[in-house]
């Protein structure tokens, strides 16, 4: 064993590792036979037969271990793995270059990659050769093929054979062409399967280290939810589809010639553009005179498959390519031209909204989940093993002249010595660090500097940056040398930046070789320099290093992101390579190229559709599935990723966010004492208090609130700090000093003034005393009462009317009397600032101190505020003349002020507050003056859509139409009144309330301001660039005033600019990463991209003359589309330019173009002019950027505006405990009792098998599923046309047969509703509100059913008319349609999805509502700039700023991103592209505005885009979270509250909604789960929870919620979930209870030995009362029993008489319901009543409500303890019962006990039952000690023995013994909170038969039993 121990104990070396596998054999050997002779141990009973088959089998196991050993250790081998990646790599790479095209160019290459092909394949059937002989094949669970990777690489090994032998095919074909064998290249499709072989290569490189299960569960998650989520966004896109199908169908209509042939259509016969018509009147374009509107049939692949709704296919792959944001505006305008256009902008707008901008965007939420959750199972992996150290970053403690300080050191300089002490002081020093930051500046400017004019200095000028470039390149490099000799080698590459520094100054050292300076292949280190102002920066470095510092999650991301575009590249690469004339798919880098387009999105439509058209129509709708899919996967997925990995970086440690918290909760309490700088305005001038002017004398009023802030130094003994509290005797001193002073006989109005020092003193602190004491007396109360503790006002009252009878008390004594009132038993509380917690944990913070510090900053502050209004007199005086307590400014606060009161009940009803809670609390938002000026302000915006330039005589413009005016004075009018009436009531600047006191008043007063000017001024003429053109601009803001009337859409505007500054980071890294690149291009491309227009000219030379330029006129592919002589030209002169939208001549155009293109726009354009002018190498400049910049960047504004959302909504700093919590409360909030009908009666069979039928889930699918079957009729458009088109392709039918289908299936859901009718009953259906809404969509189906079957069609036969078919085709498929939706409501994963959806809608209106506001603006600054730009390539008829509608579309568009650029290009033309001339009004010429438009689009683009549009992706993610938290993750998930809303509705019969407080005990005893509560484990929590219902709604009716909040705060660990104020509320409260709970335990202990020691257990006789029907019983207490006496009815009486046995006294705590007494019939009473209640409880089991029928009981046991309560005991009654066999004769009670008999036996029998079977009871929780019992005892006796232990120590009742046949006891719990508590039968239910029968009847239980 020495041996075998040794090499374990080695240190491993390569030797050591080569000679370890015999060692490692003996201890497998050693190790098996330990396990063979324990084995054999432990089966030596089995005998010896299988011991020696066990040895065997271990001997033939040890034979063979040396063969497999050696295999596998070869296989595990560095030289077997780095074979199989070597062979992996060289698959990949002949993969991706065995195209056609790629052969031709290199002829030798197919021989190069036979050979490669043959190696990697060798060496790859090798290693499966080997692991086949190792592990077998099937015959172990280890073996090769059970393995689902040994599966996918034999698959893979196959298809490399497959290629293999095809390649050697191919040569073979190619080498001996007289054999005649032919070689397709289409066969070359096999080989697409082999770049997967990527995924082994990955497999061998990365090794994960969590276990397979976890891995798998992982998988398994985040599949499904990925899985779920794209069902969701399939659902939308089908309810597209179908609504597409039939609101637009076939759209072929086009504007034509008259004389062209609709059938023959050429591109000469078409519109310029084409365009799509509709017939006059139809509300669509109407042609021109010259031409028509016909009908062009066209096939799919003419038509480009994009923008067609012809069949469901079609449909589906336009609204998918439409949610794309990508080309949706053609098919837009397209319907516009076809249809009403309100039709199409309502349907596209929709679908932009809901599938792009939400649907689209939980992707985010569930990659950002599911990410969050693999982040910490993989946070191992991502940490690093080997802490490293910078040494430049290490510091220590040294002492200064200034104290202790950390100083930085180097290490390496105190172990070596290198480098010079001095030299590193200078290079860490401020001077130098400076000097090199403005050193890259200063070269980064001169870069900048340079610009291309085409002409011959371009050449001179750069040979001279060359020379500049060389010298801050020999400075660069000194600065490195010298580093390099400061720190030494060792200590310089340490240092990240160091290293990055020597690279720079290498790459831009080699660029200063002439010819790669030529070339530009070095110029990116020179633009890299810039980065080093990062490192200037501290703020933007520490924001840098929090995003890209954890390296491996970005960097892993973008090496995944890379290789599944390489895998897809070649994969299509191989399917497509063969297809003549497509030209993408021919190389490698052009497949690459293509698929990297796919994911930026940019022209991917256009790329799709012209692929479709190269292939084969047959395969059509495979590659439209592949491409749609590759697309949904990166697009959704890995860009998903991106965002994912930001907001992860971007998210802070669970143990930070605490101290975060603390220190924001400590922070906030740091309130502001001082006041804003213009209320600080008057402490600059000297304090002029206001005398008093006494009328009366003091004593005959209560004087007014007098503060002691200027006064009191006059009145104060002693100095200024001494306390408030004086001693009585000095107060009374005081008083007799005043007495002659204030009785001294006055004039009318005497006026108090200062005398001396005595006066002075005596009477004002007369004063301060007297106003102080005399505001307590009337208010009842004195203000140091909130701070004493939670006194009730009534204490104080009775104290202060004992005071106005005695001596008036002081504040002292006053005081102290409160604190006698506070606590029940004399202790006092302390207050939370008295002392300080001495249990107070290290590190804690105490929340009392932080609230009471909060407080005191607030009391701090309004004291300042109160002292400058008592010392100065023009302080909170509006416009300095104004009176404080004016009746002016009362009226106007009046005015200002006036509210709708939110708290008020609709009718006096509670149910419709309810109901209108929403609207009410809407109405109530804002004040009635700001509700009419939003509404003035919204008439003068509309009005404002109505003005345009156009026609360019300006009767359209404000300045001439004097309808337009209206509004706008209006609007001055009604602004005016509203600011005269706020300044006087607030004030306007130095006033606390002032207008103007923010950004928001001083917007409103610009606003009000430029409209006054404006409307004084109203300019007739109007230039361009002028001040009254940016006064129309001004005046353009109205819209935004309402940002400052509605507070939610301010407190939107605020929370973006508390991010601001994250925001800013982002936008200064985008900016400098631009500045570099454009530095990068203008050296790389500057100056290369000017061409001539006409493509055949090559030099600039010959660029001279004119040319027949093509016009596009189509998308179609029409006959004489390239047919030069057919398509039409015009005649253009040539010229030699740059590409219209982008060119690098200077950085600012460079910049311009890389900021176009990060928005994925134009970057293809630069792309495919970069490589045909410059070269391919340049293509990857375009790349990095795109990808870096577009990636990257843009994922960074949407994790920062996420996180800013996060932060402002209070989110950001919750740990995760907290966050589930937070949405915990929400989802409770949302959560509603279930409309679940009741079950009818056992004895209504036929009711009973259709309920149980309609609510099986067989039912449920069957019907769902023909929601979907009536759904897919309307694959095929419902209309009068599609009926005449298949009439002439005979297909009539096909539409005749959707529409019967759809017919019947509307039939079958009115039986369903007339099943659930008859099942639940009319009022327990419509209880329902889905089977509400399935009732109105079944009614409006049979109302069309009957329209259209039985009306229509035989109308249409009759006349020949179609009208009425028209309208019933629209009205069914509406009705389908709606129909449709009904599915989210029939699946719960859809239903949870589109509560995210709609919770998401609701909560970001006030952001939506921002964002149109904004837009607005924007609209009519666009129509006052752009709105007469002439036509060009994007500005059109649909496209353009003529009116602000018009202008809306188009920002809407911009938003998008759809072409927003070319629409800014075209915006920009100017003089001389336009027309313009001196003093020319701006709607009189066709200029745009060049500088502006570049403002105008680029600060929408950012705004909007970039900001705005991402708030949505932070609500969806926080609405995911809140409805689609998974089981595992939530604190209760929604199992458990659907569990608890069953239970309600078991007890909440009546569904009130509302439940007596008395109830709760039941219905804890019905929870399950995570929500279960068993009284006898936790007796004290089930005490404690039900006594915080009683006190806290005051045993009052309790509210679903009210139950549901006290489950969730019992179900959490408090301190982990909430944050720290809640915390602390909720501790208080549970605090109390406790208290409350252990003093009533205590007292009702004590009341139980008090009445033990005063009577002992005897038994109490009892005159029974006399019970008659209709009487009243009057209760009376006689020596410790109680008696009933009935008042006597006049007609028959009934006397009965009870022997019952005394029981213990309840504690109201108690949790066993007592005993009720019900009679099955009245002795004597009606037979026939008698027998129709015996029929009908005939039907029923033996059941608890079957042992509750008679009214009569239930009052006599409600009188019984309602008498019982007064001595807190239960009462007894003495009788005699008689058999239970003869009950109807003996009396109702004999009857009870029975029956009560009966149950017993029946439960006993079923205990019995239970312990043959060895089974445990699954009743009710506080049966499960039952059958544990002694066996001596009888069958009752120890029933009522277990019903006893399963009572609380602190309050058990002792349950009646059923052993006697003639007793039972009535046990009455004292409710002395609720006088009109019920009575309950409580008997026990054990197993599965008996909890069927309790739940089966309980709701009618209830019904029965529980009466008031």
């Amino acid at each position: 064993m020495k041996r075998i121990g040794l090499p374990f104990g080695r240190k491993r070396t390569r030797s050591n590792v080569d000679t370890s596998a015999p060692t490692r054999l003996l201890v497998t050997k050693a190790a098996v036979i330990s396990s063979a002779m324990l084995a054999r141990k432990n089966s030596a009973q089995k005998g010896a037969a299988t011991t020696r088959e066990s040895i065997a089998a271990l001997a033939d196991m040890l034979s063979t271990a040396d063969i497999r050993r050696a295999h596998s250790d070869f296989l595990q081998s560095t030289m077997a793995e780095n074979a199989l990646k070597v062979a992996c790599i060289i698959s990949l790479v002949t993969v991706c270059v065995h195209t056609p095209l790629t052969l031709q160019y290199f002829w030798p290459l197919t021989y190069i990659i036979f050979i490669m092909d043959f190696i990697s394949t060798i060496i790859l059937s090798t290693e499966a050769f080997i692991r086949l002989n190792t592990y077998g094949m099937f015959s172990r669970n280890e073996s090769y093929f059970r393995d689902r990777w040994s599966q996918f690489d034999f698959f893979l090994l196959i298809f490399h054979w497959l290629s293999l032998l095809l390649h050697a095919y191919e040569c073979t074909t190619k080498l001996f062409p007289q054999m005649g064998l032919v070689y397709y290249d289409w066969y070359g499709v096999i080989r697409c399967v082999r770049p997967l072989i990527i995924i082994r290569l990955i497999r061998l490189v990365i090794k994960f280290k969590l276990p397979k299960n976890r891995i798998q569960q992982l998988l398994k998650r985040s599949s499904q939810q990925v899985q779920n989520v794209t069902t969701f966004f399939v659902f939308f896109m089908a309810l597209y589809a179908i609504l597409g199908i039939q609101v637009f169908g076939r759209m072929d209509y086009h504007c034509i010639l008259k004389d062209a042939d609709p059938h023959n259509i050429t591109i000469a016969d078409l519109a310029i553009p084409d365009t799509m018509c509709s017939m006059k009147g139809e509300g669509g374009y109407e042609c021109p005179d010259n031409m028509v509107c016909e009908k062009i049939k066209m096939t799919a692949k003419e038509e480009g498959f994009y923008g067609m709704f012809n069949n469901f296919g079609a449909s589906v792959f336009t609204v998918y390519l439409a949610a794309s944001e990508e080309g949706w505006v053609y098919v837009l305008y397209d319907c516009m031209d076809s249809l009403p256009s309100y039709w199409a902008f309502l349907y596209f707008v929709t679908l932009i909204f809901f599938l792009a901008w939400l649907v689209k965007n939980v992707f985010i939420a569930v990659i950002t989940e599911t990410f969050a959750e693999i982040r910490v199972q993989f946070s191992e992996m991502w940490q690093k093993k080997d802490v490293t150290f910078d040494d430049g970053l290490k510091q220590k403690l040294e002492t200064t002249e200034e104290g202790w300080r950390l100083v930085k050191f180097d290490s390496e300089k105190s172990k070596n010595g290198d480098g010079s002490l001095g030299l590193q002081r200078i290079l860490r020093s401020t001077a130098f660090q400076c000097f090199i930051t403005g050193i890259v500046l200063i070269n980064a400017a001169i870069n900048a500097s340079f610009v291309y004019r085409h002409d011959g200095t371009d050449a001179k000028r750069r040979y001279f940056y060359r020379y500049i470039e060389s010298g801050f390149t020999i400075l660069f490099n000194i600065e490195c040398i010298v580093k390099i000799l400061c720190y030494g080698f060792r200590g310089f590459f340490k240092r990240p930046i160091f290293k990055f520094e020597l690279i720079l100054c290498i790459g831009s050292t080699l660029n200063l070789i002439p010819y790669f300076y030529d070339n530009n292949y070095f110029i990116l280190f020179q633009g890299f320099r810039l980065l080093r102002l990062i490192k200037a920066s501290p703020i933007l470095e520490d924001f840098v290093y929090k995003i890209f510092s954890p390296g491996k999650k970005l960097g892993g991301l973008v090496i995944f992101t890379i290789t599944f575009v390489v895998i897809c590249t070649a994969i299509s690469l191989q399917l497509f390579c063969s297809v003549p004339k497509l030209v993408y798919f021919q190389t490698f880098p052009k497949a690459f190229m293509a698929m990297f387009q796919i994911i930026t999105q940019e022209g991917w439509t256009d790329f799709v559709v012209e692929v479709l058209r190269m292939i084969d129509d047959n395969m059509v709708p495979f590659v439209a599935i592949y491409f749609v899919a590759y697309h949904l996967f990166v697009t959704l997925i890995v860009l998903s990723l991106f965002v994912a990995v930001i907001l992860d970086n971007l998210e802070m440690d669970e143990e930070l966010k605490r101290v975060k918290q603390l220190k924001a909760r400590e922070a906030t309490t740091t309130m502001r004492t001082t006041l804003p700088w213009r209320l600080r305005v008057f402490e600059k001038f000297p304090a002029r208090p206001a005398m008093v002017k006494l009328k009366r004398a003091e004593n005959d009023f209560p004087l007014p609130k007098v503060r002691g802030s200027f006064i009191h130094q006059f009145a104060a003994n002693g100095d200024d700090n001494e306390t408030e509290d004086t001693s009585e005797a000095t107060i009374i001193k005081a008083v007799m000093r005043s007495l002659p002073l204030l009785h001294h006989p006055r004039k009318a109005n005497p006026i108090v003034r200062h005398v001396g020092p005595i006066s002075l003193k005596a009477s004002i602190s007369t004063m301060l005393e007297e106003s102080n004491r005399n505001r307590a007396m009337d208010a009842d109360t004195f203000s140091l009462a909130a701070h004493l503790g939670r006194a009730p006002t009534r204490l104080w009252r009775k104290d202060a009317q004992r005071s106005r009878n005695k001596s008036i008390p002081t504040l002292a004594r006053a005081k102290q009397m409160l604190f006698e009132k506070m606590t029940e038993n004399g202790d006092l509380t302390r207050h939370s600032d008295t002392a300080p917690n001495k249990s107070q944990k290290l590190g804690e913070i105490d929340i009392r101190a932080l609230q009471q510090k909060r407080h005191m900053a607030e009391v701090k502050r309004n004291r300042i505020e109160e002292d400058l209004r008592e010392n100065h007199l023009l302080f909170d005086r509006p416009l300095f003349f104004v009176g404080r307590d004016s009746n002016l400014r009362r009226f106007c606060k009046n005015i200002v002020y006036a509210k709708y009161a939110t708290d008020f009940e609709g009718n006096g009803t509670t149910k419709s507050a309810r109901r209108y809670k929403e609207l009410h609390a809407l109405v109530g938002l804002m004040t009635y003056l700001d509700w009419t000026m939003v509404i003035v302000t919204s008439l003068s915006c509309i009005s404002m859509l109505f003005e345009s330039p156009w026609p360019t005589t300006g009767e359209n413009l404000i300045f001439n139409n004097v309808y337009l005016q209206i509004t706008d004075y209006l609007f001055v009018l009604f602004m005016t009144f509203e600011l005269v009436v706020k300044v006087l009531a607030n004030g306007l600047f130095f006033t606390p309330k002032a207008v103007v006191r923010d950004f928001g008043g001083v917007m409103t007063l610009f606003i009000y301001i430029t409209s006054v000017v404006f409307l004084l001024h109203m300019p007739k003429h109007v230039e361009i660039n002028s001040l009254n053109q940016l006064l129309l601009i001004f005046r353009a803001m109205r819209p935004l005033r309402i940002y400052t009337l509605v507070p939610h859409i301010r407190r939107v505007v605020v929370e973006l600019f508390r991010g601001f500054k994250e925001i800013l980071l982002v936008t200064i890294l985008l900016v400098v990463m631009m500045f570099i690149f454009a530095s990068v291009g203008v050296q790389i491309v500057g100056g290369k991209l000017a061409a001539c227009n006409d493509p055949s000219i090559k030099h600039r030379v010959n660029c001279t003359g004119v040319f027949w330029q093509k016009i596009f006129v189509t998308r179609l592919d029409v006959y004489g589309k390239n047919d030069d002589e057919l398509h039409p030209s015009i005649l253009v002169p040539r010229v030699w330019t740059n590409p219209r939208n982008f060119n690098f001549d200077h950085v600012g155009n460079g910049m311009l173009a890389l900021f176009e293109t990060l928005s994925y726009k134009g970057w293809n354009v630069i792309r495919d002019i970069v490589w045909q002018r410059v070269g391919p190498w340049a293509v990857a400049f375009i790349h990095i950027y795109v990808f870096i910049g577009c990636m990257i960047g843009l994922t960074l504004f949407v994790g920062v505006v996420v996180a800013n959302y996060t932060e402002n909504r209070g989110t950001a700093l919750l740990t995760v405990d907290q966050r589930r919590w937070h949405d915990l409360k929400a989802r409770l909030k949302m959560a509603q009792p279930l409309h679940v009908p009741p079950k009818p009666s056992e004895s209504a069979k036929l009711r009973t098998r259709l309920y149980e039928l309609s609510m099986s889930r067989p039912f449920a699918q069957i019907f769902g599923a023909l929601v979907v079957i009536n759904s897919a009729t309307l694959c095929i458009p419902w209309s009068v046309e599609e009926e005449a088109e298949r009439r002439d392709n005979d297909e009539e039918y096909k539409l005749f047969f959707a529409t019967a289908l759809s017919a019947i299936i509307n039939i079958l859901f009115a039986v369903e509703c007339l099943l659930k009718m008859t099942a639940f009953t009319v009022h327990g259906f419509w209880q329902s509100r889905r089977n509400r809404v399935d009732l109105l969509i079944t009614a409006l189906g049979l109302f069309w059913v009957v329209l259209h079957f039985f009306i229509a069609l035989p109308a249409e036969q009759l006349s020949r008319e179609a009208k009425l078919k028209k309208f019933t085709y629209t009205f069914g498929y509406m009705i389908v349609i709606l129909r449709f939706f009904t599915i989210a409501g029939r699946n719960t994963t859809l239903k949870m999805l589109m509560l995210t959806v709609v919770m998401s809608m609701f909560r970001s209106f006030f952001i939506i509502t921002a964002m149109f506001l904004f837009v607005l603006f924007y609209a009519y600054t666009g129509v006052i700039l752009f709105g007469m730009v002439k036509y060009g390539q994007a500005v059109s008829k649909h496209v353009n700023f003529r009116t602000g509608s018009e202008a809306m579309v188009v920002l809407f568009r911009s938003i998008t991103g759809e072409d927003w650029n070319d629409i800014m290009h075209d915006c920009m033309r100017s003089p001389p592209m336009c027309f313009w001339a001196e003093g020319t009004n701006y709607w009189e010429t066709d200029c745009g505005n060049y500088y502006g438009a570049i403002i105008y689009f680029c600060s929408f683009y950012v705004i909007i885009t970039y900001i705005v549009r991402n708030l949505l992706v932070a609500i969806i993610m926080e609405n995911f979270s809140l409805f689609y938290s998974s089981e595992e993750d939530a604190l209760l998930s929604y199992a458990d509250i659907r569990n608890f809303q069953n239970v309600w509705n078991m007890v909440d019969v009546e569904q009130k909604r509302t439940i007596p407080v008395r109830r709760v005990k039941f219905l804890l005893r019905l929870l399950r789960e995570r929500l279960e509560v068993d009284p006898n484990k936790d007796r004290l929590l089930f005490k404690h929870m039900c006594y915080e219902m009683e006190r806290l709604h005051n045993g009052d009716d309790v509210s679903f919620h009210d139950v549901l909040y006290m489950l969730s705060y019992r179900s959490v660990d408090i301190r982990k979930s909430l944050q720290l104020e809640e915390l602390l509320q909720r501790e208080e409260v549970e605090y109390i209870i406790e208290e409350e709970v252990a003093k009533q335990t205590i007292r009702t202990w004590l009341e139980v030995c008090l009445k033990r020691m005063r009577s002992p257990l005897q038994k109490v006789s009892v005159s029974g009362p006399t019970f008659v029907r209709g009487g009243t019983a009057q209760p009376s207490v006689v020596s410790g029993s109680s008696s009933f006496h009935a008042n006597p009815p006049p007609v028959r009486p009934s006397n009965i008489q009870l022997q019952l046995d005394a029981s213990p006294v309840i504690s109201k705590i108690d949790v066993i319901e007592p005993i009720v007494l019900r009679d099955e019939a009245n002795s004597g009473a009606d037979e026939e009543a008698g027998k129709k209640k015996k029929k009908s409880a005939a039907g029923r089991r033996s059941s608890i409500p079957d042992l509750m029928s008679n009214s009569l009981f239930q009052e006599a046991a409600k009188k019984f303890v309602h008498g019982g309560m007064h001595k807190k005991s239960v009462s007894t009654f003495s009788g005699k019962v008689h058999d239970v066999e003869t009950p109807l004769k003996q009396g109702p009670v004999s009857k009870f006990a029975g029956a009560t008999r009966l149950t017993t036996q029946k439960v006993e029998s079923r205990i019995a039952q239970h312990k043959t079977s060895h089974q445990t009871p699954s009743g009710l929780c506080e049966l499960e000690e039952f059958g544990e019992e002694s066996n001596e005892a009888s069958a009752n006796v120890g029933f009522a023995e277990r019903r006893r232990l399963s009572v609380p120590e602190t309050s058990q009742m002792v349950i009646p013994q059923f052993a006697e046949a003639d007793s039972i006891a009535i046990g009455s719990p004292p409710q002395l909170t609720s006088p009109r508590s019920p009575v309950f039968i409580h008997l026990a239910m054990i197993d599965d038969s008996l909890q069927k029968d309790r739940i089966n009847d309980v709701k009618s239980w209830w019904m029965e039993v529980d009466f008031e």
